[in-house]
């Protein structure tokens, strides 16, 4: 069946080019959208790599002027990092405004997708530098949960240590939420759960980070403490008020 299409599909003829992408024709309307803090952190990678390390896309206009296609966010970073040129694929085959903006929408829109787990494995995997420079964050890591508890079935079950490091006035502050904690519950401290329960802490650490813009795991754990005990103290009020009320 004949295409219908008004577009002209024919096969592209591309080659590589060094540019300077201060001379590129930039599109006016571009729907992909990057947000401050993403960009500063390209700005930055870049000028860690000292090169854009993602060819850009063009195409030459019948004018001679080289249009950017793909990579606007990446040119543009380029220059604010004092990388004015690097590499571009560049179309010399004549296109319409259709088949540009066709072209643009479907390297924005057409992409692979993370499996869940195996990129949180990856990051935790990075030191502090690298897992900024990878523009992810530790909300990743609610990829990885590990295998659930009937997974682990029932015999010679293994348990791994989960530690965390505190600065001294985290730690301190930690410690005394935790004690305050044990004496209003009247236990002492579990030291093993079951996988389950490892979910919901881990969970609510991803939580509390979230809501309450925390960076740091050590206090997000002070504040979750510190949460728990509020709570504890509104149980404690409410069961004294119905004891007052009978």
């Amino acid at each position: 069946m004949a295409s219908t299409s008004s577009v002209d599909w024919s096969k592209l003829k591309i080659e590589l080019r060094r540019v300077d992408y201060r001379t590129l024709k930039r599109r006016e309307k571009n729907a992909h959208y990057m947000s401050p803090a993403k960009f500063k952190r390209l700005v930055e990678n870049i000028k860690i790599d000292g090169a854009v390390t993602s060819v850009i896309l063009c195409c030459l206009n019948k004018d001679g002027s080289e249009e950017i296609l793909s990579g606007h966010h990446r040119s543009a970073a380029g220059i604010e990092a004092g990388v004015v040129e690097g590499d571009a694929l560049m179309i010399l085959t004549p296109l319409s405004e259709a088949r540009k903006v066709a072209i643009q929408l479907s390297h924005n829109a057409i992409n692979g997708e993370d499996d869940a787990s195996l990129l949180a494995q990856l990051y935790a995997s990075l030191d502090i530098d690298a897992k900024k420079f990878s523009g992810l964050d530790d909300s990743v890591l609610a990829g990885d949960k590990g295998p659930g508890a009937t997974a682990l079935g029932g015999a010679n079950i293994k348990y791994d240590e989960l530690l965390f490091s505190f600065l001294p006035e985290d730690r301190v502050r930690f410690e005394v939420e935790m004690d305050a904690l044990a004496k209003r519950a009247k236990r002492f401290r579990i030291h093993a759960a079951p996988q389950s329960r490892f979910d919901d802490f881990f969970d609510a650490i991803v939580r509390t980070k979230s809501q309450l813009n925390i960076v740091n795991s050590g206090i997000a754990l002070s504040v979750m403490a510190r949460l728990a005990g509020e709570r504890l103290d509104q149980l404690e009020a409410e069961a004294e008020d119905k004891s007052d009320a009978a």
